[in-house]
């Protein structure tokens, strides 16, 4: 596909790296492009987006080097209104000095300057509700958290093994994607389980392990899905 383009005429590229996608949780190791480009001699910008794994990858997986520790990463979006439970529609872009004039918006002609800051013409309550977030967690306090929510879902990965229900888990993620065919309608209802279609075709629900999503929780959910098991053999 990289030929391709270049025989039609391309000459850069962007990609964009999954740092927990939203159905499984799943992680790109960004090498699998970079070292494809680099060998090419191909310039290029590498985005990660960590919209949901962003605020968890980090902290469960200490040795990931999936961040500006990696010289080739250009840039990083994260959604603060998922894990860190923002206000909705508070997303985080960080990019490396001298990219982020190219995503600016141009000048208005009745605005002295550019209108880029809180008191711009858009609220700067929910950048002030992240930076309050952060600030009340500290590295420490985030840390213990996505420890404890590590935790709780290997817990239940130990539970799905034992009643013999097929799932998918990223090691340092706290989604746990379950076989839709052991999971009946009741069940899904039951526990709000999130499907990766909302029609027949469905084949996966996903279960998202967050502060209020206690053992005592997950264990009525493999139970329910444990009495689903013989009729489905």
């Amino acid at each position: 596909m990289i030929a391709d383009a270049q025989a039609r005429g391309k000459k850069y590229f962007i990609k964009v790296a999954n740092l927990g996608t939203t159905m499984f949780g799943s992680v790109d190791d960004p090498k699998t492009y970079t070292d494809l480009y680099e060998r090419l001699g191909i310039r290029y910008k590498l985005h990660i987006d960590g919209a949901y794994g962003g605020f968890v990858y980090p902290f469960s997986n200490t040795a990931s080097t999936i961040s500006f520790e990696d010289l080739n990463v250009s840039s990083i979006t994260i959604d603060a209104h998922k894990m860190l439970q923002a206000p909705y529609g508070t997303g985080i872009f960080i990019c490396r000095k001298g990219l982020i004039e190219n995503t600016l918006t141009k000048e208005a002609e009745y605005v002295e300057g550019m209108d880029l800051t809180l008191c711009g013409s858009r609220s700067g309550t929910n950048a002030v509700a992240v930076w309050m977030i952060l600030c009340t967690y500290g590295p420490n306090g985030w840390f213990e958290k996505i420890s404890i929510l590590q935790m709780r879902t290997s817990w239940l990965c130990k539970m799905l093994d034992k009643i013999g229900i097929p799932y998918f888990r990223e090691p340092f993620m706290n989604i746990v994607t379950i076989n839709a065919e052991f999971v009946t309608e009741a069940t899904a209802a039951r526990f709000d389980l999130v499907p990766q279609k909302h029609d027949s075709s469905n084949q996966w629900y996903k279960v998202v392990v967050m502060d209020h999503v206690e053992n005592e929780h997950l264990a009525l959910l493999a139970n329910a899905l444990n009495d689903n098991v013989p009729s489905f053999q």
